[in-house]
């Protein structure tokens, strides 16, 4: 049992460092953290794979036949090396289809408290404000995608500090 909780430890350290660096990494330089952001992606993939590793090796000395260690530390090590091409390829389409999943988003949200306001006797202001700022966002992720783009990955970085920031609160709570 002292194994598993060592092996899960090993898991929850690399989760606690990779978003705290990719956090920090897009906090400070959000236009050229792209291609450090993939090299820690694929970091993170090797790294899980190697644990992954560990885990079937474990498991062979035990004579389990459990071979799913294995078959994650296979699909890691192949996702860490299509990282770049997929992400190369598919980055410049990101405000375009982020943009459009937002304002179809809010155009959904509005007209469900719409909806919901035939059931229900309150005016639901509060979706209708979170609505309008869907689309807004919608909108401008499609017109002015790079500001905004720019603007959300350093969102996003405070974010992944605030996890790694968590994630290490309960690794110490729940030593």
């Amino acid at each position: 049992m002292k194994r598993y909780t060592r092996q899960f430890h090993w898991y929850r350290w690399l989760r606690i460092l990779f978003l705290f660096l990719a956090g920090t990494i897009i906090v400070i330089n959000p236009d050229r953290s792209l291609n450090l952001i993939l090299y820690l992606i694929s970091f993170y993939l090797t790294g899980l794979a190697l644990i992954a590793l560990h885990d079937g090796w474990l498991l062979t000395r035990s004579h389990s036949n459990n071979t799913t260690p294995y078959a994650t530390a296979v699909i890691s090590l192949i996702l860490a090396f299509l990282i770049f091409p997929v992400a190369h390829l598919l980055l410049p389409l990101l405000p375009l289809i982020l943009g459009v999943l937002l304002l179809i988003n809010g155009v959904n949200q509005f007209f469900n408290a719409w909806s919901d306001r035939k059931f229900i006797n309150i005016n639901p202001w509060l979706d209708y404000l979170y609505s309008f700022l869907l689309i807004f966002v919608g909108f401008t992720l499609i017109f002015n995608p790079f500001d905004m783009l720019r603007f959300f990955f350093r969102i996003l970085g405070c974010g992944l500090i605030t996890l790694a920031v968590l994630e290490f609160i309960n690794t110490k709570i729940y030593k």
